[in-house]
């Protein structure tokens, strides 16, 4: 089993990694004084050459080989004793490794392709849902503001209906005014004639 190295005072600090598995590393002691870089007894162990891993063993995951994935031909070209390890590369691609994975039984290191399929089908429906969501309240807006413009525009209609009452009333008070005013004057006028 390999030997777990981790700086000096980490069980003393939650920034060098108590109770934090992820701060858990490695830095090497170099404080004049320092009991972990003069391996005193009880004091945890400095990195040095007699702890490296057998040569049969080394950059192997539980004895295969590891093969970097860029694309599905760096799949197909995988043999028995090869695990893939899927690198950095885009959703479609790694959709495309995930299913020819699932098919043929390859195994991958970083990458669970049942469980990676069903996520992306699941994402795909929660965007669907998303998308037709919002068609639906762009109609009912659109809908909305329809029955806003109609009644703006009934309201305009009868605004200008009653402004044309309004002016019609206006101008038939204006001719009785007119015929009254010319009544009078020709009634005056006959006066004076008379007299």
């Amino acid at each position: 089993m390999k030997k777990k190295f981790l700086r000096k005072d980490w069980r003393k600090y939650s920034k060098l990694g108590l109770r934090r598995k992820s701060k858990q590393k490695y830095k090497r002691a170099k404080g004049m004084d320092n009991k972990m870089r003069l391996n005193m007894k009880g004091n945890l162990r400095n990195i040095s050459i007699g702890f490296r891993t057998k040569k049969e063993g080394r950059n192997l995951i539980d004895g295969l080989t590891i093969r970097n994935i860029f694309n599905l031909k760096d799949l197909k070209d995988i043999k028995k004793n090869e695990l893939g390890l899927v690198r950095h590369i885009g959703k479609k691609k790694r959709i495309e490794i995930a299913e020819y994975a699932l098919i043929n039984k390859i195994k991958l290191e970083n990458l669970d392709p049942k469980k990676y399929l069903e996520k992306i089908k699941i994402e795909a429906e929660n965007k669907k849902e998303e998308k037709l969501k919002k068609i639906e309240e762009k109609k009912a807006k659109s809908k909305r503001n329809k029955v806003k413009k109609d009644q703006k525009v009934k309201k305009s209609k009868e605004e200008l209906q009653k402004g044309e009452k309004v002016e019609e009333e206006k101008e038939h008070k204006d001719q009785t005014l007119n015929l009254t005013n010319k009544k009078i004057n020709l009634e005056k006028r006959k006066n004076e004639f008379k007299k």
